[in-house]
């Protein structure tokens, strides 16, 4: 059992064809998405951690959250 790992690092991603917006984890960056890398990752649906974070805290404050959108706050221009 001491089967050796290779530890995954950022030089391990390539670059990334396209837009920033066609990545699937939702993060700005150059770099090739995880979910390409591997061929068994690519039927798996990313869950943008800010989504759930935010979902996590419009559960807790439901009537001072219902104001804003996670959509507005990650495509603003400002």
């Amino acid at each position: 059992m001491s089967e050796e790992k290779n530890v995954f690092t950022e030089k391990d991603r390539k670059k990334a064809k396209g837009g920033y917006m066609d990545n699937p984890e939702n993060l700005k960056t150059d770099k090739e998405s995880i979910y390409d890398m591997h061929e068994d990752m690519q039927t798996v649906d990313a869950i943008p951690l800010e989504d759930v974070r935010m979902e996590e805290e419009e559960e807790r404050n439901h009537r001072e959250t219902k104001d804003r959108s996670s959509s507005e706050e990650k495509y603003d221009n400002n």
